[in-house]
């Protein structure tokens, strides 16, 4: 699953990302999101709009576009690895 799919309340950890860096060359890392983090889907804007999440370690919240968060694989914050 990726965070463009999740909804909206979700607490998610990040596994992977398909590749590292989007279109525009922005990197998850350089959002305050790294692989292996919980992060929390606060917010999805309505069709393609963006999607709020929060880094709940840190605090910080980002908002980013459906494209590259499209690109974030995340599985649920308790499933077992």
């Amino acid at each position: 699953m990726t965070l463009a799919d999740a909804t909206i309340g979700s607490r998610l950890k990040v596994v992977s990302r398909k590749r590292m860096t989007s279109v525009d060359g922005e990197s998850i890392a350089g959002l305050g999101i790294h692989i292996g983090e919980e992060v929390i889907v606060v917010r999805a804007a309505p069709f393609s709009g963006p999607v709020l999440v929060e880094v709940p370690s840190s605090g910080v919240r980002v908002a980013m576009g459906r494209g590259m968060a499209a690109e974030v694989v995340v599985e649920p914050a308790n499933a077992v690895a």
